[in-house]
């Protein structure tokens, strides 16, 4: 089941949400705290346009992943098990567990998620162009 769908995918984006934090942890969980405000702008400036979530449900593009703001609701969400990596100087791949609490439409959702994101570096400005989860057993 997708969860707060990609709620992650900003972590290093360097927009209003994750602008002033300092680490890689920090940026996603400010990402996750836009999600769970139901900030669309600073959510969605967050992706890069060719984004790609893949999930049980199939493939998300950035406007799905927008359309899921709008509807899903997070009452709460705690990440663990956070490790990143460079792949390159422009890419950096995320992995974490995360529990979650809230509903995706009139579904619970709430549970523990393994997630991966993929970040690529344009300029100065990090975007997410990758991302998937899967309910841990």
């Amino acid at each position: 089941m997708r969860i707060v769908t990609f709620a992650a995918v900003a972590a290093f984006a360097f927009t209003g949400v994750a602008a002033n934090a300092a680490t890689p942890l920090q940026k996603e969980t400010a990402v996750w705290q836009a999600f769970k405000d139901k900030k669309a702008d600073a959510f969605g400036a967050m992706f890069a346009p060719t984004y790609v979530g893949l999930y049980e449900d199939g493939a998300a593009t950035k406007a799905k992943e927008l359309d899921h703001l709008k509807n899903d609701k997070l009452e709460s969400f705690k990440i663990t098990n956070f490790a990143s990596r460079m792949i390159d100087p422009d890419d950096m791949l995320m992995t974490y567990s995360v529990d979650v609490k809230g509903m995706a439409g009139k579904d619970d959702m709430s549970g523990k998620y393994q997630a991966a994101t993929l970040w690529h570096r344009t300029g100065n400005k990090w975007l997410g162009v990758y991302h998937t989860e899967i309910k841990a057993k």
